[in-house]
This record gives structure tokens, C-alpha cells and sequence, in this order.
């Protein structure tokens, strides 16, 4: 079995990781967000700069394939 996290995205602001982090979950794929940069938050903010949208590795093929099917819609 495979074991650890891997990027299925990265996105350019939290609030879109976000977005795509839910619909993952609703498909039954848990996420985590990673902030690939300081950004705007070294100045208290987090809005603005790059999220990397994470899951398990053995649930990488499907989150990938959801996320490509939401974005076509």
C-alpha cells in the first residue's frame, strides 16, 4: 500500500485550494493545503499566494481525475 501525501494542484490563491479541497472531501478524499510561499502573509494575510492541494498517495489517480472532471464543467 502506498503511503504519504502527494500534489495534486497547486492553486493560486488559499480560497481556490480551498474550493477544490471540499470537493475532493465531498468525493470521500481527504486534503490537506500546503503554502508553497511567504507571499502577502508575512504581512498577515494568506489569501494571496500559492496553495499546493495534498492527499494520500494510493487516492492521487482519482482526486486527479475529479478535479480535472470539475474544472471542465
Amino acid at each position: 500500500m502506498e503511503e504519504g501525501e502527494v500534489s495534486v494542484g497547486v492553486f493560486e490563491s488559499e480560497t481556490e485550494a480551498l474550493m477544490w479541497a471540499e470537493a475532493l472531501r465531498n468525493e470521500g478524499i481527504p486534503s490537506v493545503l500546503v503554502p508553497l510561499a511567504a507571499g502577502a502573509s508575512a504581512w498577515g494575510a494568506s489569501v494571496w499566494r500559492l496553495f499546493q492541494v495534498r492527499v494520500r498517495a494510493g487516492g492521487a489517480e482519482r482526486a486527479r481525475t475529479i478535479l480535472q472532471g470539475l474544472r471542465w464543467r
